[in-house]
């Protein structure tokens, strides 16, 4: 198949969808899908986020969406890779990027599709992704303004006094309050400036950059830089390739600075009540002076953490006995203090493995308690599930075909091989750290640690050095099970021994982010909106960037990855209902309030 004979079906293909949808003609549309393919859409023709599994489940939402959203112009992307086979045999996939527009703006969509010679276009689709890309009349900013950038508001004021009274919003409130100045935050700021759409960023920290700046001291990101880049701004050349918490931190700042945006730190977000006549927030908030302020947006962001908000603090038989220092994983600053200490540390995750070696590192003796199986590959074979964003390929583009993996059938799928691919490579390490008396698990239904990692957000570990301590012996492994109480001096095992110890770590993770809703907003509300990024009954990360069921009420979070492209379609979403853009038919009502309450466990 010639490259000119993929593009001249790629065109026909999506003449006859455009022309299926137009002239309500079922049997063409019909042919053009495979019976198990799937739609996802990120906000272009639900105005939400939503998938669709199976032939019949397609085309019923595409029916259901013509008459208002009016996919119409449908033609290659020329800014996108031109349509091309991707693979060879059973696993070739025909790949077409297209545009289209639609009622309020217009969309990006990406086909793939498989080759079938009984249709007359060669191909018919197995997944077909799109995504909001533009509302009308939200224009691209002007490159350098002609002027001065401001307009002084009383005789002899400068650009710095201007620009700080309209910062303090003195005699004007903000449309969106994003809570959280880190990337989700500060990433869904940059992109509401970019649409003109004022926006404040509050934080509890003094310093923007405070949430990566005050975890602990060995801190490095687990994927490379490649994979983490901010949109806007790209990252310094000499930015090493797993950034220390500190780099990133102090980027955060300087993202700030850079693309001068709208934060006050050292605030404090009291909660907020919502008003459905006027469709306003009354948000209080509390300022570093003691002082309150009761802004009054008409959306709310909550950008407070990745995949979870306040730590998880676990009933410890026996624990309120123990003589020594407990602390929360999120208060743990570093391992100098506990040189020649003993150190217990409760939970095998990610930062249960990272305090662990950390400790070790500093000269403290360690034992890991662990409570439940726990996935582990090396970060190299971890990061082979990423690996095209590290071939060269645009952070961007990889982006968007991700949009199409995140199927949930696909994805599940996908994850599953990988798995296995993992397990193999990293055989020997993980019979070693077996030996050494971990368990190890393989996920839900053997999905591994990516599927793990949207369902519960921890549960696995990337190695970048503590397995190869456990194997040698350097830091002991004790099964939760072995613990009959934990007493003044440790953990008292079955039998009679103890596992002593002057400190104790909780490496237990984080609640859901839906027990903040309930303390900020209210039971009702919390209730009402259901989990927070956990997968939902359709395979989508539950209430993330999407419309939740609280009008008004937003959420990003997640890896830099995830927020990255994300963030793009949240702030769309936001800008189309401050316009009156959503139909009300395409609001979240009754009939998807349960999508969060699905979610998977």
């Amino acid at each position: 198949m010639t490259t000119g004979k993929i593009r001249e079906d790629a065109e026909r293909w999506l003449n006859d969808f455009e022309t299926a949808l137009a002239t309500q003609n079922h049997e063409v549309l019909s042919s053009l899908f495979l019976e198990d393919s799937y739609l996802r859409d990120n906000g272009a023709l639900t105005w939400d986020y939503h998938q669709y599994h199976g032939r019949a489940a397609v085309e019923e939402l595409l029916w259901s969406v013509a008459e208002e959203v009016k996919p119409t112009n449908l033609r290659i992307a020329e800014d996108w890779p031109a349509p091309e086979v991707l693979g060879e045999g059973e696993r070739a996939v025909v790949e077409v990027f297209f545009t289209f527009d639609m009622a309020g703006g217009h969309g990006l969509g990406l086909l793939h599709a498989k080759p079938d010679e009984s249709s007359s276009h060669g191909f018919r689709c197995l997944a077909l992704f799109t995504r909001l890309e533009g509302l009308a009349g939200f224009e691209t900013p002007e490159v350098h303004p002609r002027g001065y950038g401001f307009v002084p508001e009383v005789p002899g004021e400068n650009w710095k006094q201007n620009r700080e009274r309209r910062r303090a919003f003195t005699d004007s409130e903000p449309e969106v309050l994003i809570v959280g100045a880190g990337q989700a935050g500060l990433i869904a700021a940059a992109h509401l400036g970019r649409l003109g759409v004022s926006a404040l960023v509050v934080d509890k920290h003094e310093r923007i950059g405070d949430n990566w700046r005050k975890r602990y001291h060995s801190l490095n990101l687990h994927n490379p830089v490649e994979m983490n880049e901010f949109p806007f701004v790209p990252f310094p050349d000499h930015f090493p390739e797993y950034l220390p918490k500190d780099v990133l931190a102090d980027w955060l700042e300087t993202y700030s600075r850079y693309l001068d945006l709208n934060v006050w730190s050292s605030t404090d977000f009291a909660g907020a009540t919502y008003d459905e006549a006027s469709g306003v927030w009354s948000a209080t908030v509390g300022r570093a002076d003691g002082s309150q302020r009761v802004l009054r947006p008409r959306h709310i962001v909550l950008a407070t953490g990745g995949i979870g908000g306040k730590p998880n603090i676990p009933e410890v038989p026996g624990l309120s006995s123990f003589a020594g220092e407990v602390i929360h994983s999120s208060a743990f600053t570093g391992g100098q203090k506990y040189a020649g200490k003993k150190a217990i540390v409760v939970g095998v995750g990610s930062s249960g493995h990272d305090i662990a070696l950390d400790l070790h590192n500093n000269g403290a003796s360690v034992t890991l308690v662990q409570r439940s199986p726990v996935i582990i590959n090396n970060v190299e074979t971890a990061n082979l599930a990423y690996a095209s964003y590290f071939d060269g390929t645009p952070a961007r583009l990889v982006d968007i075909r991700y949009g199409v993996y995140l199927i949930d059938p696909l994805r599940t799928a996908a994850s599953k091989a990988y798995h296995q691919m993992a397990k193999e490579r990293d055989a020997e390490l993980l019979c070693g750290l077996e030996a050494a008396g971990l368990r190890l698990g393989d996920g839900h239904e053997g999905a591994g640690w990516l599927d793990k990692f949207l369902r519960t957000g921890g549960g696995y570990y990337l190695n970048v050095g503590a397995s190869e301590v456990i194997t040698a012996g350097g830091i002991k492994v004790v099964q939760a099970d072995r613990i009959d109480t934990f007493g003044e001096r440790g953990a008292e095992l079955e039998g009679g021994d103890v596992v002593e110890a002057d400190v104790i770590v909780l490496a237990t993770g984080y609640q859901n982010r839906n027990v903040e809703v309930a303390e900020w907003f209210g039971d009702d509300v919390a209730e009402r909106v259901g989990p927070i990024a956990r997968l939902d009954g359709e395979g989508e990360w539950a209430n993330m960037w999407s419309q939740t069921a609280q009008r008004g009420l937003w959420f990003s979070g997640g890896g830099i990855n995830q927020v990255r492209p994300n963030s793009q379609v949240l702030t769309l979403l936001i800008a189309a209902d401050l316009k009156g853009m959503i139909p009300a038919s395409f609001r979240r009502g009754a009939d998807r309030q349960d999508r969060g309450a699905t979610a998977s466990s």
